[in-house]
This record gives C-alpha cells, sequence and structure tokens, in this order.
C-alpha cells in the first residue's frame, strides 16, 4: 500500500511538470509558426523588391573589399621585414583573380555600368597590376641578394668557429699565431656590422677597419699551416661581405619606391571601386525604406504573440519557482550548512521526491555525525600516542634530557641561522672525570643517579632561549650557545663546572674526592664553506686538552686562522 502511494505521490510531481511543458512548447510552436510565416512573406516581398539592388551591392562591396585586400597586402611587402616572395607572389596573384572574378559576376548580374565608371574603373585597374608584377621582380632580385648574404652569414660564423677552435689552445701556440687571433676577431666583427648597415658611410668606415685588420694579419709571419689556411680564407671572404651589402640596400630601396607606387595606383583603385559602390548602395537604401512600413504591420502581430507567450511563461516560471526551485534550494542550502559544520533543521515535510531526498540526507547526516564523533576520538588518540613516540625518539631515558638525535638536528638547524646571519655560535662539550672508576667504586645504580643529577644541574644554569644540552655519549654532555662568542661561552662553561662541584657528589677515585668536569669551549662564525663537524672537532680537541692539564677545568680552543684557510 505504501508503495502505490509513493509511485501516485512521484507521478503526480511529474504529471504536473510535463502538463507545464506541454503547455508553454504548444504555445511557442504556435509563435513560431507565425513567426516564420510572416517572416516567409516578408522574404519573398523583399526579395522581388530589392533583390537585385542588394545582389549588386553586395558585389560591389565585394570588389571593394578584394580592392582594399590586395592594398594591404602590398603594404604588408612595403613595411614587412621578413618578405616572402614566393608566398606574396602566391597572395596577390590570388586576390587579383579573385577580383576579375568578382567583376566579371557584377557585370554578369546586368547591372547598368556606366561608360564613365567603366572607364574609371579600366584607368587605375591596368597601371595597378602592371605595378604588382614590376614590384614582383624586384623582391625576387631582392630576395636572391638577401640569400646571398644570408650564406656570407654562414660564412662568417664558419669562420668565427675556426677562431674559436684555435684559440681553445692559445696556452700552448707559438707567439706569432697568439697575436692572430685579436685582429682575426675584430676583422669578423667589423664583416659582422656591416650586414646590418644601413648607410654607405657607415659601410666604408667598417670596411677600411676590416682592411686594417687584414694588413695586420698579412704581417704576421705564421708557421702552422691552419692558421695561414685560415687567413687566407679571411682574406678572400671579406671583402665580399663589403662588396655585396651597398647592392643589396640600393635595390632595398629601389623595391620600396616601387612598391610606394602600387600603393598609391591601389588607393586610387580602392576609391573608384568605393564610389561605385556607394552608388548602389544608395539605390538598396530606398527599396529597403518602401518595405519598411510593411514590416511594422507585421511585427506589431509578433509583439503581441510574444506578449503571449511571455506571460504564459511567466506564470509557468512562478508556480516551478514556488513548488519546486524554492524547496530544492531549501534543501540546497542546508546541505550545504551541514557541509560547512553548521546544522541547520533539514526539510522533509511533503510525500513526493524533494520530501524523501531530504529524509534521505538527514539519515546520512546522522550517521555522519556518529562516523566523524568516533574519528575524533581516534584522532586524539593518534595525538597523544604521537607526543610520546615524539618525546621517546628525542629524550634520554636515563637522563631525561636531549638526546644526540635531537641535538644534531638543532646544532644543524642553528649552523644554517648562523651562516645566514654571520652570527657567532658556540658549543661546549664535557665530560665526567673518572667516572668508570666512580662506576667500579660505587655501582651502576648510583653512576647513573650521577648522570641524572649531573643533567639536571646542567640544564638548570641555561637561562636563555635557544640554549641545549644534550647527552653526547656514555658520560659526555654537550651544550649549544647560540648567538655566544667564545669569551661569552667560557663563562657559561666555568659556571657549568662550579654548578657540578656544588652538587659535592662523592667520588674517592678521584684526587678532588668530588665528582668534576673536564670542558672543551668553542665558537665560530661560520662562512658557507665552513663544517659544524669543524666546531664540533675542536670542541673535542679542547676537551682532550682539559684532561691533559688535569681535568676538573675549562679549555678554550683558538680562535680559528681565516687567513691560513
Amino acid at each position: 500500500m505504501s508503495r502505490r502511494q509513493g509511485a501516485r505521490a512521484q507521478g503526480s510531481l511529474g504529471r504536473r511538470l510535463t502538463l507545464i511543458i506541454m503547455l508553454v512548447f504548444g504555445f511557442y510552436l504556435l509563435s513560431a509558426s507565425l513567426f516564420v510565416y510572416v517572416m516567409f512573406s516578408q522574404y519573398a516581398g523583399l526579395a522581388g523588391a530589392v533583390g537585385g539592388h542588394f545582389e549588386r551591392a553586395m558585389i560591389a562591396a565585394e570588389l571593394t573589399r578584394d580592392a582594399e585586400t590586395i592594398a594591404a597586402e602590398v603594404y604588408e611587402l612595403l613595411v614587412g621585414n621578413d618578405r616572402s616572395v614566393s608566398a606574396g607572389n602566391r597572395r596577390v596573384e590570388n586576390l587579383t583573380s579573385l577580383y576579375q572574378a568578382t567583376r566579371n559576376r557584377l557585370e554578369q548580374q546586368g547591372t547598368d555600368v556606366s561608360q564613365a565608371d567603366t572607364m574609371i574603373l579600366d584607368r587605375w585597374q591596368t597601371p595597378f597590376f602592371g605595378s604588382l608584377e614590376r614590384l614582383n621582380e624586384r623582391l625576387r632580385a631582392e630576395q636572391a641578394l638577401q640569400g646571398e648574404q644570408l650564406q656570407q652569414m654562414d660564412d662568417l660564423f664558419v669562420l668565427l668557429s675556426q677562431v674559436s677552435d684555435l684559440e681553445a689552445g692559445n696556452g700552448t701556440l707559438p707567439l706569432p699565431e697568439q697575436r692572430f687571433f685579436g685582429p682575426a676577431l675584430a676583422a669578423l666583427g667589423y664583416a659582422a656590422a656591416v650586414l646590418s648597415a644601413e648607410r654607405p658611410g657607415h659601410i666604408d668606415q667598417l670596411e677600411r677597419y676590416s682592411r686594417q685588420r687584414l694588413r695586420e694579419l698579412a704581417k704576421i709571419e705564421l708557421t702552422r699551416p691552419s692558421f695561414i689556411a685560415l687567413r687566407d680564407r679571411l682574406e678572400q671572404q671579406l671583402p665580399r661581405v663589403f662588396n655585396s651589402r651597398l647592392p643589396l640596400l640600393r635595390h632595398a630601396r629601389a623595391t620600396l619606391a616601387t612598391a610606394r607606387q602600387t600603393r598609391v595606383l591601389a588607393q586610387k583603385l580602392t576609391s573608384a571601386v568605393f564610389n561605385y559602390h556607394q552608388r548602389l548602395k544608395a539605390e538598396a537604401e530606398q527599396a529597403l525604406h518602401e518595405q519598411q512600413t510593411l514590416m511594422q504591420r507585421s511585427l506589431a502581430g509578433l509583439l503581441a504573440a510574444s506578449l503571449m507567450l511571455f506571460l504564459i511563461t511567466l506564470v509557468a516560471t512562478f508556480y516551478i519557482r514556488r513548488a519546486i526551485i524554492q524547496r530544492i534550494n531549501h534543501l540546497s542550502q542546508a546541505m550545504q550548512s551541514h557541509g560547512k559544520g553548521c546544522p541547520v533543521p533539514i526539510p522533509t515535510g511533503g510525500d513526493d521526491e524533494i520530501s524523501r531526498m531530504g529524509a534521505t540526507f538527514e539519515v546520512f547526516v546522522n550517521a555522519r555525525a556518529s562516523a566523524e564523533q568516533q574519528l575524533e576520538q581516534a584522532n586524539l588518540h593518534l595525538q597523544a600516542m604521537n607526543q610520546s613516540l615524539q618525546r621517546l625518539s628525542e629524550v634520554d631515558e636515563l637522563t631525561q634530557i636531549a638526546n644526540r638525535r635531537c641535538f644534531d638536528r638543532h646544532l644543524e638547524a642553528e649552523w644554517r641561522r648562523a651562516q645566514r646571519e654571520q652570527r657567532s655560535l658556540g658549543l661546549v662539550m664535557a665530560d665526567i672525570d673518572y667516572f668508570k672508576r666512580f662506576n667500579d667504586e660505587y655501582g651502576h645504580q648510583l653512576g647513573d643517579e650521577c648522570l641524572h643529577r649531573i643533567a639536571r644541574v646542567l640544564a638548570g644554569q641555561l637561562h636563555r632561549q635557544g640554549d641545549m644540552v644534550a647527552r653526547y655519549g656514555g658520560e659526555e654532555f654537550i651544550v649549544l650557545l647560540p648567538e655566544l662568542e667564545l669569551w661569552q661561552a667560557r663563562h657559561v662553561a666555568r659556571r657549568l663546572l662550579k654548578a657540578v662541584r656544588e652538587l659535592n657528589i662523592e667520588h674517592g677515585q678521584s684526587e678532588h674526592g668530588i665528582v668534576t668536569l673536564s670542558l672543551g669551549v668553542a665558537a665560530t662564525v661560520p662562512d658557507q664553506e665552513d663544517r659544524v663537524e669543524d666546531l664540533v672537532g675542536r670542541a673535542d680537541k679542547a676537551l682532550y686538552s682539559a684532561k691533559e692539564q688535569g681535568r676538573n677545568r675549562v679549555c678554550v680552543a683558538p680562535p680559528e686562522d681565516r687567513a691560513g684557510n
């Protein structure tokens, strides 16, 4: 029974939407049919009245466009830096054929082309196309000269490569061959510069400089055949470069003059064609104006039909918005709020598809809330475990201070910061005097307690943020003192020694009667080439010196000799 009720509820919303869509679409078809009928009628009348004028005006416009395009192509050839003669010829020939075909179409349309218009068009058309032929011939000749210049550029590059290859062995060459490279490179430079020179005076000046360098090369008494052969090639090739530059410049100027003349003729041809197009356009506009009244009446009927379609669509839209869209938007906003973590009531009222979507989403939200609660508990437990593991990995189990792994990581970070900021970094290494004897005398349990007490007192003497003490080995400790110079680190070391003495831990196997420390101090302002291992090694050597001098003391590593490095 519930399934049949659900099917009826589901079908009711679908049937209402179907009826609304069919109503709107049916009226739309009716309006479209009316519109097509009116437009067809207008088209038939317009084609009969102004078809001939409009067609002729369009063909005349095409003729004007073709003339303008040909003029634009000529202008492109005039100002273009990279002229492709073959491509330019093909484009101009194609546009010329297109222009002639358009004019033939214009004459075939039965247009009353006056004799005056024909004379004006022919007057500029014939000399213009003749000028195009002359421009193409000059461009082909210019391309040939440019090809020769490109070949000369390649030859210069080959010569420069040969000079560079010979210069690579400059250290083992005789003195005449070593003197060869300066004039040779200078002559090549002048030859390369002339390829971009635009003034004859500049070309003559570069040629004089190049000849002067070639004369210098000729005076050098070369002994190796490769150098002699290269000098001969320079004497042959460089004059060709200078001799070919002036003809290319003169030919380029002649080409530009021809292109300017062609451009002027193209403008005059375009102007004549455009005037003819304007006359045909005026005739077409007059014919169009006569159809305007009839079109206004037709448009009034279409406006009424469109207004009726608009009202029906408005009513349908209002119903769909109220019955469907607003409910879907309400449900969507509730879903988005839940997605952002802001729970709001989920709309589940009604008995249709939208209400069932809300009920389904409510079940999903409840399940998700339960899962998120369980996940949060699991994350808290995991964070606690991670903190415990982090502590175990970086804290010495016996002394409860940082272990060597943790110290090495902090030392590397402070070393890089000291290099970057060029600040001093201090280091103190400490070793318990005769600790093995202490273990043998009092046992390992008291030895562990001794290590724990010394670690606590050492950590208690460090008050600055960034200072760090760590267990470095069995009975060895190491202290990191960022931004402290050597004398400051020595002061801290003496304070540490005094603090351990004041613990007054009995040690019968030491000549001092109590547990003492030997300390080595080192400090440096590291450069980029320094290594952190060198600083640790210097502190270790200072510790060794303290032990050799009788223990229970502080020894300072001598400052680095930067000049020696």
